[in-house]
C-alpha cells in the first residue's frame, strides 16, 4: 500500500511538473489577418514546442490547431524563436473579436489552460475575463490599430499597447521619416517628418483604449506639436494617420 502511495505521488509531480513547462513556455501569438482567417504562433522558448494540440478561441469558437487549421507557412513542432501560420476558414471576425490560445487540455473558462490572448474592434469579447484573470489582458481594452495585427514586444509584455498594425508601418516610418520626442514628455509631444504633410490625423489614446486627444492638420509643415500637459502620468499610444496609412506609437506622460 506504501508503495502504491509512493508511485502514485512521483506520477504527480512528473505530471505537475509536465504541465508547469508546457504553461510557462513561451508560446504567443504575433500576427492575426481577421480577413484571411489566419494566425500566426512564436515559439519565444529555448526549447523546441510541439503546439500541434494546443487549441484557438475566437468568440466561443474553437479550433485545434493540428486537425483544424491548415498550415500556411512554418510547422506545428515549433522550433526555438520560430513561427508557423495557419489558416481557418470562417473562423474569425473582421470587425471585433477576441483570440485565445490554449493548451491541449484543460477547460476554455480556466485561466490555467489559457497561454495568451488578444481582441480587436471593442472590449468584452469571448474569453476575454479569462485573460484578465490570467493577468495577460485589462478589462475593456482592444487593438484599435487597423488589421492585420502584429504584436510587437518581445515576448515578455502584456496587452493591447504591445499590438499594432502589421502591415505598412516600416514604409510609412521609412516615407514620412517619423520621429516623436521627447519620450518621456511633459507638456509638448514632438512628431517630425522628414517630408511635408499636407493632411494628417492623430488620435491618443490611454492605456483603457480611451480616446483623450484628437485631431488634425492641412497645412504643409513637418513638425506637429501636441500639448499633452493636461494627461496624468502613465502610458498612452498615438495613433498617426495620412491617407490609407497608419501607425502607432507609445509614449509616457511624465
Amino acid at each position: 500500500m506504501k508503495t502504491n502511495y509512493i508511485i502514485k505521488g512521483i506520477f504527480t509531480l512528473l505530471f505537475t511538473a509536465f504541465l508547469s513547462h508546457q504553461s510557462s513556455a513561451q508560446i504567443r501569438i504575433v500576427k492575426v489577418d481577421p480577413a484571411a482567417d489566419s494566425v500566426t504562433i512564436k515559439n519565444y522558448d529555448s526549447s523546441t514546442q510541439d503546439i500541434g494540440s494546443y487549441r484557438l478561441c475566437s468568440l466561443f469558437g474553437y479550433r485545434t490547431l493540428s486537425s483544424q487549421t491548415t498550415v500556411l507557412n512554418g510547422s506545428l513542432n515549433l522550433a526555438p524563436n520560430a513561427e508557423v501560420t495557419v489558416s481557418a476558414s470562417g473562423f474569425l471576425n473582421v470587425t471585433a473579436a477576441d483570440l485565445g490560445l490554449y493548451l491541449p487540455t484543460g477547460s476554455f473558462g480556466s485561466s490555467a489552460s489559457m497561454v495568451d490572448f488578444t481582441q480587436w474592434g471593442s472590449g468584452g469579447n469571448g474569453r476575454e475575463s479569462v485573460a484578465v484573470t490570467k493577468g495577460i489582458w485589462t478589462a475593456g481594452t482592444f487593438v484599435s490599430a487597423s488589421p492585420p495585427y502584429a504584436y510587437t514586444g518581445s515576448g515578455a509584455e502584456n496587452g493591447f499597447q504591445f499590438w499594432d498594425t502589421a502591415l505598412s508601418i516600416d514604409d510609412f516610418k521609412n516615407s514620412l521619416g517619423l520621429s516623436i520626442y521627447p519620450n518621456p514628455v511633459i507638456s509638448r509631444l514632438n512628431i517630425e517628418f522628414n517630408t511635408s504633410i499636407i493632411s494628417l490625423d492623430f488620435q491618443v489614446f490611454d492605456v483603457l483604449g480611451k480616446q483623450v486627444i484628437k485631431g488634425n492638420t492641412s497645412s504643409e509643415k513637418n513638425l506637429l506639436k501636441i500639448d499633452v500637459s493636461s494627461l496624468e502620468q502613465g502610458l498612452y499610444l498615438i495613433k498617426i494617420s495620412s491617407e490609407e496609412k497608419n501607425v502607432t506609437k507609445r509614449f509616457i506622460k511624465n
